[in-house]
């Protein structure tokens, strides 16, 4: 088989198997972050059990279907063109797969693309996971397409690259360095490149190296995101004056809960985003090394 459909089943395998464990999560940060009632620091634990008490597993499993359509084709697209990004400036330019600008313009590369199809997918399951009543796929797409023509599956697009693309950035620019900077740290035998050091790397390596970059990626980025899933899942809402665009969202969000309105389902994020990125990358990474070490 070729390289690329080993990055095909790679990224494939990755993006079910970490959808199916922490889609709940994802329902959950979803609907804390469009809620507009203030939510407390303190108040979390009680906040997130009440959501859990009063839903069903399913509820909490809607949009998963649209999920997992969506997501094994742009998470291969994002994953795809962040290596063959990567690898092309590596060859072609003098910038080097071990330099950060590599990372940066590669994920930036991985996420303009991907958005192509994540944004459809966020759209639909989006307002799904914060609908008042189950709604089928069919009729919600159906529904935006006889109201705002193909640009509905895209709302946010723009708004997404404005989220995803420092996201990327910053995960992938720490995950790089934190694998480099292991593998230089290990005993290996001497003569042998960084590049084949992080080849070897144990499993648990790329969790952790994953987990602390997700971290810090979603901190970055979660404000700007709050302010996209709002405006998303705005054409559900009936009588809402999100439809006026981001900058509107923005003004109502800081004058109805200030700055900490920015960081709702912070915790949350970091809770689905962690175990969500851990196992996508950790899979992919394997296959990818265990395809290397066939050759």
């Amino acid at each position: 088989m070729s390289s690329y459909g080993y990055h095909l089943i790679a990224s494939s395998a990755a993006a079910v198997v970490a959808r199916v464990c922490t889609h709940p999560l994802d329902t959950i940060k979803t609907r804390l972050q469009v809620a507009n009632e203030p939510i407390h620091f303190r108040a979390l634990p009680e906040t997130y059990a009440k959501i859990i008490r009063t839903s069903s597993l399913a509820s909490l499993y809607r949009g998963l279907p649209v999920a997992l359509v969506f997501s094994v084709p742009a998470l291969s697209i994002y994953l795809s063109c962040y290596d063959f990004s990567s690898l092309y400036l590596d060859r072609n330019t003098s910038i080097s797969r071990d330099y950060t600008p590599n990372h940066l313009l590669s994920g930036l590369v991985a996420e303009v693309f991907a958005g192509l199809a994540f944004t459809p997918m966020e759209v639909l399951k989006n307002q799904m996971q914060t609908a008042r009543r189950s709604v089928s796929t069919n009729a919600l797409a159906s529904k935006i397409w006889r109201e705002e023509g193909l640009s509905g599956f895209y709302r946010g697009y723009l708004m997404g690259l404005a989220v995803f693309v420092p996201y990327t950035m910053t995960y992938f620019a720490v995950y790089e360095k934190l694998k480099a900077y292991v593998a230089d740290g290990t005993q290996q035998l001497p003569g042998k490149s960084t590049d084949t050091l992080v080849s070897q790397l144990p499993f648990m390596t790329y969790v952790v190296c994953s987990s602390i970059a997700c971290a810090i990626g979603i901190t970055i980025s979660t404000p700007l995101d709050i302010v996209k899933t709002r405006w998303q899942v705005s054409s559900t809402e009936e009588g809402t004056s999100y439809k006026r665009g981001p900058m509107h969202i923005i003004q109502d969000m800081w004058r109805q809960g200030g700055s900490r309105a920015f960081t709702r389902g912070l915790l949350t994020r970091i809770c689905w985003g962690i175990p969500s990125t851990a196992i996508s990358m950790t899979i992919y990474e394997s296959i990818k090394d265990w395809y290397a070490s066939d050759q």
